[in-house]
């Protein structure tokens, strides 16, 4: 028997085991056997939000004030109201083609190229996303939501997941999306390897054994082990962006997709994307501009004084920065968490950094509340993946060295070595040489030389690329997996972002049991897994980030997104 996607949001609900949804006949609509406590409140914003939201709700601006507080918990995947396939499903509301006005958007980031495969950086949705969709994405709140699907359904031991696609869609060359299409992407993600698919892309797609076309509008997944959230927190990624079959392998040098906007030029080095409205969108009531110029603008100070003087229409700025603005409205959120990984833990470049006191020592010059009062944003000071005592995988007892900066010094001189020196990659903008200075200059209060270095190129793929291949012994990321089980996977064992390929004793066998389990009985073990990495202080996190984008006044459906992306979805974005 095939269980369909219910109709609530479960928001107690992940699963690398055995996690499915079944609609019952209670009054709840749950099976009463895989019930989680879901609170009141929880069910009543899953309620009230729509499996497609109309051109109308995507459409309407939302002050400040509006905006959510970020409070909601960051450390998994929900999954939002999605629609029934056992019932008659909703028709979709395409409203009506009408395009106007040209749109500039200063971006804070750089991106390799337009190839979705090649970065994993959730900031470089701001360009993918207005191009690329996916089977699934997240929507305002954070949940999971059917969109180039209709629905998905889940068999009974969870080792199968079947999505049901819209209809009459195309890709900007006038292919048609259905099920072929779905499977040339995935099997594509999975083997074309670098440079078209970078290994963290492709291992967002881990749990997928194969994929088969069921007929031309259905697509079945095989997993290689029960886990539909593992795929679906995979899917909302890089990696299940769809990009027509006749580009894939082309990507960069022809990024072809089904979004709103098709790409018209770039040039060299894609720091400016022109794009152009796409007549023949699935739902062209979403496509609110003629034209749309997407611009790497690295300088924040001249960023931020373009926007004032009107050059652009929507600005990434820093929080430090908003007393600055002299127009429009802003939007924010919190996304991913922020902190340095020790690449080099076992010492085989560095050796005074196996030495956990010495970790630890460094890790207590970090201050956190006064790096965060200096970015204007003290609350976002956090030393865990999890954000509060109600989110996922929370420790209570977590053992970390909190800042002192004579306790660093004699913890370091505690462990007999001398100074040393080692680099940190950072990209160039923004918080991160913020941040990077100010640890940098509190370790050399111990005797330690960081040397700050600057990525070239300032993108998220020159980041990941440089963690995976252990150029630095210890270097500022983001830690911006969907969730807390997600991010061990990807940083222990013998991950992609673990270059040492071993992990502290317990660590893989935590993170084995969690994979193994469903969502409420797995969180122990990966509370368990994150201690051991944060008390050894191979993990060392500083802050949970909060995005801001400033728009005009004549700029409407500007909606940031919790989670992934860490900005706005551009359908239903206007210019009056």
């Amino acid at each position: 028997m095939t269980l369909p996607r219910c109709t609530r949001a479960l928001a107690a609900l992940f699963a690398f085991g055995l996690a499915v949804a079944a609609c019952g006949d209670d009054e709840t609509g749950l099976a009463p056997a895989i019930v989680e406590d879901v609170s009141a409140d929880a069910a009543d914003d899953a309620g009230t939000a729509a499996s497609e939201p109309s051109e109308t709700d995507e459409a309407e601006p939302e002050t400040a004030e509006e905006q959510d507080d970020g409070s909601a918990d960051l450390g998994q995947v929900t999954i939002g109201e999605a629609a029934n396939c056992a019932a008659d499903l909703p028709p979709v509301e395409r409203g009506t083609y009408a395009p106007s006005g040209d749109f500039s958007y200063a971006i804070s980031i750089a991106v390799n190229s337009l190839n979705p495969h090649d970065d994993q950086t959730p900031a470089t949705f701001a360009y993918y996303s207005w191009i690329y969709e996916g089977l699934v994405r997240q929507d305002a709140g954070g949940h999971v939501v059917p969109w180039l699907a209709q629905c998905w359904e889940t068999n009974d031991d969870g080792s199968e997941v079947t999505f049901y696609l819209h209809e009459g869609i195309t890709f900007h060359d006038g292919t048609p999306f259905d099920a072929d299409a779905v499977v040339a992407n995935v099997e594509f993600v999975k083997t074309a390897g670098p440079p078209q698919v970078i290994p963290p892309v492709a291992g967002q797609l881990g749990i997928v054994d194969s994929v088969e076309s069921i007929d031309e509008h259905t697509v079945r997944f095989n997993l290689a082990a029960p886990g539909e959230i593992l795929l679906l927190s995979g899917l909302i990624r890089n990696s299940g962006l769809m990009v027509s079959p006749a580009s894939l392998g082309d990507a960069a040098a022809s990024p072809v997709g089904t979004g709103p906007y098709a790409w018209a030029s770039s040039n060299p080095d894609f720091t400016q994307n022109d794009l152009v409205a796409y007549a023949d969108y699935w739902r062209p009531g979403l496509v609110g501009l003629e034209t749309v110029r997407l611009e790497a603008a690295i300088d924040q100070v001249a960023r931020l004084d373009s926007f004032n003087a009107g050059q652009y229409d929507v600005a990434v700025v820093r929080l430090n920065d908003l007393d600055l603005l002299t127009t429009g409205g802003t939007s924010r959120n919190s996304t991913v968490r922020i902190g340095f990984v020790v690449a080099d833990w076992t010492g085989e470049e560095v050796p005074q950094l196996a030495k956990r006191e010495v970790r630890c020592a460094m890790a207590q010059a970090l201050n956190r509340q006064g790096i965060q009062a200096q970015l204007n944003d003290p609350d976002a000071v956090n030393n865990q993946f999890a954000t509060g005592p109600s989110d996922y995988a929370w420790i209570d007892d977590l053992d970390v060295p909190e800042f002192d900066i004579e306790a660093a010094e004699a913890r370091f001189a505690a462990t007999g070595e001398e100074g040393f020196t080692f680099t940190n990659g950072h990209l160039p903008a923004g918080f991160w040489p913020v941040l990077s200075s100010a640890w940098g200059t509190a370790l050399a209060e111990l005797g330690i030389t960081m040397q700050n270095e600057a990525l070239d190129p300032p993108t998220g793929g020159e980041m990941f690329g440089r963690l995976a291949q252990g150029v630095h012994p210890v270097q500022i990321i983001p830690f911006n997996e969907p969730n807390a089980l997600m991010s061990l996977v990807a940083r222990t064992g013998t991950a992609a972002f673990n270059p040492s390929k071993v992990s502290p004793e317990g660590v893989v066998e935590l993170v084995a049991a969690a994979r193994g389990k469903n969502f409420a009985d797995g969180e122990a073990d990966v509370a368990a897994a994150w201690k051991i990495m944060l008390e050894e202080c191979i993990f060392i996190v500083n802050n949970t980030l909060t995005t801001v984008v400033a728009y005009q006044d004549n700029i409407g459906g500007v909606h940031h997104t919790q989670g992934l992306p860490i900005h706005f979805w551009p359908h239903g974005v206007t210019k009056g």
